[in-house]
């Protein structure tokens, strides 16, 4: 069947799905971004506003939205976050070391930071009051003093943590990946690194300073996926070979246990607490599916498999009945091989039996459908813009 025809069946699919849940849910906004090179039409964040899903109702070119801001325009807009409040979104382009700060309410980019050689993430504090960002390539963990009121963000570099100077035999590789997490309330954070291991950080000491590590023998090389849900922290880490799931306490920073998951896929990467019981993890590599933990015994109940090629990160909706999943292109720029889709867009999941399952509903294509499309959906993030936020 023609590409144009597949479009055509998705889009009344998704004005049929569009139309029956729109009604029920609290407004909220999907944010995606395509990190393909602006060249060849990447560059691009894409909004759309929820149960709406004919088509984005905005469309932002990053790079020339970023011109004249602060330290100006990365390169490959990577992972986005939204800070605590959803005034302001976080985001991190991977092959510069620029964050910027989004505006929610007009998307325009208000601040552009260089924190040194690749910023792959950015998260803000869960007071609001400081940005921290993997500076992934320098090897440094990365502060901004951040007033999202005022609009003003200032980068301290006399607080960065040296996580180079840390190398030994159990941290072979000291770059850090994501997340830059916090976990509590105030301002520790877990920090995954490619050569394996992971380091517990008290970010508000200046510099910032390591409290608890973990080698390479307990937690596994580029971990990505991190979520913190009823004092338990679930950190992941995958490659094209194999993937793990890792439970901590989040008081005493203890590794409780940790999962194999490469029977049921690997290249494990974006992961989300569903129902408040359930934690979801995609596999992007071998499986292109979702394993499904219960994580009142720390079993893996089920795999949701009808999702696409090369599921990658996801988020949720206000309700929680949704989940937004991105899929990436034929091209994918990260990841490695394994991280390599067919159908650049997003996956929308239908949660059922309160996070155990759940069915694809729709999809959202993302320009070129083809096997030599550029496109490259990565980042995805829910906006709540009314009522009250019930699923975080």
């Amino acid at each position: 069947m023609k590409a144009q025809v597949l479009f055509a069946l998705a889009l009344m699919s998704l004005l049929a799905f569009g139309t029956t849940t729109q009604a029920a849910q609290p407004q909220y906004e999907l944010w995606t971004v395509d990190q393909a090179d602006a060249a060849n039409g990447g560059d691009r964040l894409y909004v759309y506003a929820g149960g709406s899903w004919a088509a984005p109702t905005q469309v932002v070119e990053l790079g020339a939205a970023a011109a004249g801001v602060g330290d100006g325009a990365g390169v490959r807009p990577h992972l986005l976050l939204f800070n605590n409040a959803h005034s302001h979104a976080l985001l991190a382009n991977v092959a510069s070391g620029h964050v910027y700060v989004i505006r929610a309410s007009d998307r325009a980019i208000v601040a552009s930071i260089d924190v040194g050689v690749q910023a792959h993430g950015a998260m803000a504090s869960p007071d609001d009051r400081w940005i921290l960002a993997a500076n992934q390539n320098g090897k440094r963990l990365a502060r901004i003093r951040a007033d999202f009121a005022a609009e003003q963000f200032v980068y301290q570099p006399e607080a960065d943590l040296d996580l180079e100077a840390l190398e030994d035999a159990a941290h072979p590789d000291n770059a850090p990946i994501c997340p830059v997490m916090y976990v509590g309330g105030g301002g520790k954070a877990y920090v995954t690194l490619r050569g394996g291991g992971m380091y517990v950080v008290d970010t508000l000491a200046t510099p910032m300073r390591v409290t608890r590590s973990y080698g390479n023998d307990q937690i596994g090389p580029a971990g990505c996926g991190g979520i913190e849900s009823r004092g338990r922290v679930y950190v992941n880490s995958g490659s094209a070979n194999d993937g793990n799931l890792y439970v901590f306490n989040a008081a005493t920073d203890d590794l409780l246990s940790s999962v194999p998951t490469t029977s049921w896929g690997t290249d494990a990467h974006g992961m989300l607490v569903v129902g408040g019981r359930y934690l979801w993890m995609a596999n992007r590599g071998v499986g292109d599916n979702i394993i499904v933990m219960d994580t009142t015994t720390g079993q893996v109940v089920n795999t949701i498999d009808d999702v696409g090629p090369a599921p990658d990160l996801l988020d949720m909706s206000p309700a929680g009945d949704l989940v937004f999943v991105t899929l990436r292109g034929p091209k994918a720029l990260t990841g490695g091989p394994s991280a390599v889709g067919e159908t650049p867009g997003i996956a929308v999941l239908a949660v059922e039996r309160g996070g155990l399952g759940a069915s694809r509903v729709a999809f959202l294509p993302i320009g070129d459908q083809g096997p030599e499309s550029d496109v490259d959906p990565h980042a995805i993030a829910v906006r709540w813009v009314g009522g009250r936020l019930v699923s975080k």
